[in-house]
């Protein structure tokens, strides 16, 4: 039996939509220790899915058993998901985890990247897969652009972008260990996915250069080098810039900076109150905001929780960097210490 363990991630922005240096998107990103999933797997004579999600489980094995025509069938239990479609990630996650599962059932030496491609994740960020292959924080190249047709509609271009590969990493390092994220999910609608994400990305003005040129600035010049000199203020200041700013080119498509009012509110009282820095993760309702100990990770946790509380509810929780990859466990092993194999470049073998 196959049993894959892989945790949450926070999305922290995307760079570029403009696209004037001939790419599109480029993200930045961490994985965090909570929530997490794990799935099992063992071989079968058929395709065979229980337990939590059971119709994404069923189409990521099955695209995957479809492309690779192997192996002939699995048994998969999903005994801990990740909550889907709040901006944690959840559908890369999920579709890597069954993807890494099947292919070392098959015997197949995969990379990530492959398992994605197969599985149909990936399509915009690359933090997804490369904090599962990782963990810590991350910065992704985005996707080179391969053609530009006018689009009316727009006032523009849609450009086509290569899917034949993932985002490059450009950065993979850990995150502090006493750097916590109080996360925030608000009872309220659903962020965008699947085909609604797709049209919400088409329908994205360009953003203006100068924008663009002021976002990749203060990552460069402030963000990555107070992660590095682990200086949580100037950190958790560009991350809340950043956001700031990422939000408004995405205002068009979510209805204003953040994806609803109560997100916004959440946002505004988690930096009141202490917080070095906020921000939405990827299309929300997810909200988090960055503060130094455990103590007063939960202090404000409590807080914000009482805040929600008066607004129809939600949940909120602690959370901490998660700077490793998933872990691919054969359960059974005798051939390592703790049965388990980092995720770092192939499935199909220690």
């Amino acid at each position: 039996m196959i049993e894959v363990r892989t945790c949450a991630r926070l999305h922290l922005g995307l760079l570029d939509n403009n696209g004037g240096q001939g790419r599109l998107y480029g993200s930045i990103g961490l994985a965090v220790n909570h929530p997490s999933l794990l799935l099992r797997a063992e071989a079968a004579d058929r395709l065979l899915v229980e337990g939590l999600e059971h119709n994404r489980v069923t189409t990521y094995a099955q695209r995957f058993i479809d492309r690779y025509g192997i192996p002939a069938g699995a048994h998969l239990i999903l005994h801990n998901s990740i909550p889907a479609h709040v901006g944690l990630g959840s559908g890369t996650q999920l579709g890597l985890a069954v993807g890494a599962a099947l292919a070392r059932l098959a015997g197949l030496q995969l990379s990530t990247e492959e398992i994605a491609l197969a599985v149909g994740r990936g399509l915009h960020s690359g933090i997804g897969i490369a904090t599962f292959q990782h963990g810590g924080f991350v910065l992704d190249g985005g996707r080179r652009i391969i053609s530009e047709l006018p689009d009316s509609a727009n006032n523009g271009c849609n450009r086509q972008t290569d899917k034949s590969k993932a985002p490059p990493v450009i950065i993979n390092y850990p995150m502090p260990k006493d750097w916590f994220f109080v996360v925030a999910i608000p009872e309220t609608d659903q962020g965008l996915s699947g085909e609604k994400e797709n049209r919400a990305f088409l329908q994205l003005p360009e953003a203006p250069a100068r924008l663009v040129e002021r976002i990749s600035w203060v990552l460069l010049m402030k963000m990555l080098p107070a992660l590095v000199e682990k200086d949580i203020a100037n950190f958790g200041h560009a991350l809340t810039g950043i956001q700031y700013m990422v939000g408004d080119c995405f205002a068009s498509v979510q209805g204003g900076r953040f994806a609803n009012p109560i997100s916004e509110k959440v946002v505004s009282f988690l930096l009141d109150k202490g917080a070095a820095g906020v921000g939405q993760s990827s299309w929300g309702p997810t909200v988090y905001g960055l503060i130094q100990g455990r103590n007063q990770a939960r202090e404000l946790a409590k807080k914000a929780q009482i805040f929600m509380a008066e607004m129809g509810g939600g949940r909120t929780f602690c959370v901490q960097p998660y700077n490793r990859g998933a872990r691919v466990r054969v359960i059974g092993s005798s051939n390592s210490k703790d049965g388990y194999e980092k995720n770092s470049h192939t499935t199909g073998q220690r």
